[in-house]
């Protein structure tokens, strides 16, 4: 059963987005955002919550007139598809390494505004020099071992005036990286800290105009994370285990946000 090819995967890096882009095909039907949720307020779905956070960093953009927006690690290009379709005089490039994701996205699409395209973050081989005037990136730079790199491909490929926005992950000024390193080392995660945040930049001609914590409001969009698995048309079994691996995860992800990291969003530009 796929259910069960969940759990096992989550914690694989390998499997983890594919089994997430199942797990929401069969509780909404449909693909969604593979990134948290953003806290408003209590009456919010889950899926406005993600909503929410592309919202939250999209909102550090100065103009959207004409612009070329690049999304690095967009996974299944739902980030993508949603800017696209509240600002549909941009045109949106989204690239991921993982080509599944890039699949989807393409099946998915339903405007010649965006492409999609399989790179690496820390190449960006098919993006050209000064070609970008909008990069952002949410919650992937945690994957990339070499982040001085990636911030490399962000000064080469933004316009002299261009400005990006990046969430991440980071670990907090306390945290050594031990905990959980089991899940860490399966999932591929490089998590590192802010000083080192503000060193990539710095080395790389490019200032960051706001920095964010917004730890809180990640942990409090999993407010009401009960309610969004609805019992219609399914069998208790089948109810009961998408709860469970629901419960495990939040409390996954609770644990490490309120102990060891924080979500911070960056915004910048060339320096």
């Amino acid at each position: 059963m796929r259910l069960f090819r969940f759990i096992r995967g989550s914690g694989s890096f390998k499997m983890y987005y594919r089994l997430l882009n199942e797990l929401y095909k069969v509780v909404y039907g449909r693909n969604l955002m593979l990134h948290f949720p953003f806290y408003m307020n209590d009456q919010e779905s889950f899926e406005q919550r993600q909503i929410n956070l592309v919202e939250h960093c999209i909102s550090r953009f100065s103009d959207f007139s004409n612009k070329t927006l690049l999304e690095v690690g967009c996974g299944n290009g739902a980030n993508c598809h949603y800017i696209s379709s509240e600002h549909p005089n941009i045109q949106v490039i989204g690239i991921d390494l993982n080509r599944e994701n890039i699949e989807i996205a393409i099946e998915n699409q339903s405007t010649d505004k965006i492409k999609f395209i399989v790179d690496d973050a820390q190449k960006l081989e098919h993006i050209d020099d000064n070609s970008i005037d909008l990069l952002i990136c949410i919650e992937s730079a945690l994957h990339y071992p070499d982040k001085h790199e990636f911030f490399n491909q962000i000064k080469r490929v933004l316009r002299p005036d261009g400005e990006f926005v990046i969430a991440d992950i980071l670990r907090r000024s306390e945290d050594r990286g031990r905990s959980l390193w089991w899940w860490k080392k399966s999932m591929l995660l490089y998590h590192t800290n802010e000083e080192d945040y503000l060193g990539y930049a710095d080395g790389n001609q490019l200032k960051y105009n706001t920095s964010q914590d917004i730890t809180n409001e990640i942990v409090q969009g999993y407010q009401g994370h009960k309610s969004w698995i609805s019992r219609e048309n399914r069998s208790w079994s089948s109810y009961i285990l998408l709860q469970f691996t629901l419960f495990v995860l939040v409390r996954l992800y609770l644990k490490e946000l309120r102990k060891h990291k924080k979500y911070m969003v960056f915004s910048g530009e060339h320096s």
